[in-house]
This record gives C-alpha cells, sequence and structure tokens, in this order.
C-alpha cells in the first residue's frame, strides 16, 4: 500500500494526515488530560512495557511524579532580557 502522503502528492494534493488521521489544537484542560493519558497509555496497550511509567520516551515521569526525563516538558531556561547601552 502506498502511504497516502506519496499518494496524494502524486495526485497534485500534498496532505501529512493520513484520513483517518487529522491535527487539532487542544484548548481545553479536558481534552489536555484525555490527549496525554492516551499517549501515556499507548505503549502499555501495544504491550511494549507493563507499566506507562517504563516507557523510556514518554513524558509520564515527569507529569506524574516531576522528574525530568529523555522527554523535556517545560523544563527549558528562562530567557533573559539584557539591554545594552551605547555609550
Amino acid at each position: 500500500m502506498v502511504p497516502t502522503l506519496a499518494k496524494n502528492a502524486r495526485m497534485g494534493h500534498p496532505h501529512v494526515w493520513q484520513r483517518r488521521f487529522y491535527d487539532f489544537n487542544v484548548w481545553g484542560q479536558r481534552k489536555r488530560v484525555e490527549k496525554l493519558q492516551y499517549m501515556h497509555r499507548n505503549p502499555v496497550k501495544r504491550g511494549l512495557v507493563p507499566e506507562p511509567e517504563q516507557w523510556e520516551w514518554s513524558s509520564y515521569r515527569s507529569y506524574a511524579f516531576g522528574e525530568e526525563g529523555v522527554i523535556k516538558i517545560n523544563q527549558w531556561p528562562k530567557a533573559v532580557m539584557r539591554i545594552r547601552t551605547i555609550a
């Protein structure tokens, strides 16, 4: 089967997502939690690990325990504004 991106690109209609997938903005807290739970539980559902915190590439431990892991969640250094004076 040809991936949707390639098939649509050949027809002059470039698309990123396959037909059953789509992007959308997550505005509310409830939808945000729903999507995070889906992402964190997916490796368990697929049988890759018994518990979500065991998946190395997950943000689960950051959200659940506040631990810094491989996936950085809001762990960016704060920007410092410096004003340069011209003498």
